[in-house]
Order: structure tokens, then C-alpha cells, then sequence
């Protein structure tokens, strides 16, 4: 037990170092797993969720059009990922890589021209609203944008009933 102390006493310098460049290591270790990842490509979100299927429900859609080359698209995605879960009980949210072969009818009726062009599409009242750029700079516009589409189907579906009874 003494020469364990008589170790620890001579080195000192070599323990806190070792201390330090444990602790540091740790530490990156831990900010790289709380940030998001930013060498992702839109299609690497998967959301489950095919634009086909989405027609089907009786939620709103939150279509993106996008190509997996465009920076922007790529800088986008965290921004609508965090959109997509605030809102993941009123909107389905599907991705439209307009470069894949099944997409370019979709991208040609919808007259994509810039990435990523985002629409909210809502199936049950033959409904399309173009979200312009300017509000997916941040998750509050851009959630802010599709509350107020949500809040408007509120309405109209309450004015639907009111005209049934």
C-alpha cells in the first residue's frame, strides 16, 4: 500500500494529465452524441411515410421535394425532422427525391423548380398550399406555417358539420 502512495506521490503531473485527457474525451464524446448530424442526405430520413400512402389518411400532408445533391436540402432536413415530431399526430410528412423516376409525374404536377420546395396537400379537400422559403429559415416559422394550416382545417371541418346538422 505505501509504494502505491509513494507511485501516486511521485507522479502527479503524469495523473492529473491523464485525468484531464480523460475527462476531455468524455466530454467530446458527449457533445457529439446531443448534435445533430450534418453529414446526412435527405433520403438518409427515413420517414416511413410514401406520398401514395399518406393520399390515404385523413391528415394533412407535409410534402418536401427535394434533391439529395442540394445543400440546402441538406442544412432543411433537421429543421423539418423536428417539425415533423412536433406535429406527428395532426401531419404525415413525406420526402419527394424529384430526381427518382416515380416522382417526376408529381414533381411536373406540382411545377417544382427549386430545392426543397415544401407543400402542405391535404387530400380530403383537394387542397395544396405552397410554403414559400422564407419560413423554413427556423422551426418556429416553419411550425408556425403549418399551425396555421392545421388551425384553418379545424375550421372548415367544424363548418362542415354545422351545415349537417
Amino acid at each position: 500500500m505505501d509504494s502505491f502512495i509513494d507511485f501516486l506521490k511521485k507522479n502527479k503531473i503524469f495523473l492529473t494529465i491523464a485525468a484531464i485527457f480523460v475527462f476531455s474525451l468524455v466530454a467530446v464524446t458527449a457533445c457529439k452524441a446531443m448534435m445533430p448530424r450534418t453529414d446526412l442526405k435527405p433520403s438518409d430520413y427515413d420517414l416511413g411515410m410514401t406520398y401514395e400512402n399518406a393520399k390515404k389518411e385523413d391528415k394533412p400532408i407535409i410534402a418536401v421535394f427535394y434533391v439529395d445533391w442540394c445543400t440546402y436540402c441538406q442544412r432543411f432536413m433537421p429543421r423539418l425532422d423536428k417539425v415533423r415530431n412536433i406535429n406527428k399526430d395532426k401531419f404525415n410528412v413525406v420526402l419527394i427525391n424529384v430526381e427518382e423516376p416515380q416522382n417526376v409525374k408529381i414533381a411536373k404536377e406540382y411545377r417544382i423548380a427549386s430545392y426543397p420546395t415544401v407543400y402542405i396537400i391535404d387530400p380530403a379537400y383537394d387542397n395544396r398550399v405552397h410554403i414559400d422559403n422564407t419560413y423554413m429559415e427556423t422551426v418556429s416559422d416553419l411550425n408556425k406555417e403549418v399551425s396555421r394550416y392545421y388551425n384553418f382545417r379545424k375550421l372548415v371541418k367544424k363548418g362542415e358539420s354545422c351545415k349537417q346538422n
